[in-house]
């Protein structure tokens, strides 16, 4: 299933998987998100996947919401983890 954000009043077409990761994002914008946490809270039981699905999804969210007119929002904090950071 596709969901659809907008970014800038633009429409952003994100996976499930992509929407429940900038979700999870999203109800802690500011607070930095371990790798850790993201894995055991937004992707599901048994999914397995490497050690480094977390950063890959992360690297889709950034594409698609990431153009040059607009802000970055998902910042990596080396050693700790990702924040979402209001552009406003």
């Amino acid at each position: 299933m596709r969901r659809t954000v907008r970014r800038s009043g633009e429409p952003v077409d994100l996976t499930a998987l992509e929407y429940r990761l900038l979700e999870y994002l999203f109800y802690r914008t500011g607070e930095v998100v371990s790798r850790a946490d993201i894995w055991e809270r937004v992707f599901e039981d048994g999914m397995g996947g490497s050690s480094n699905a977390v950063d890959v999804y992360i690297g889709y969210l950034r594409k698609k919401l990431n153009t040059s007119n607009r802000p970055d929002l998902i910042h990596t904090r080396r050693g700790q983890g990702y924040v979402l950071e209001d552009p406003s």
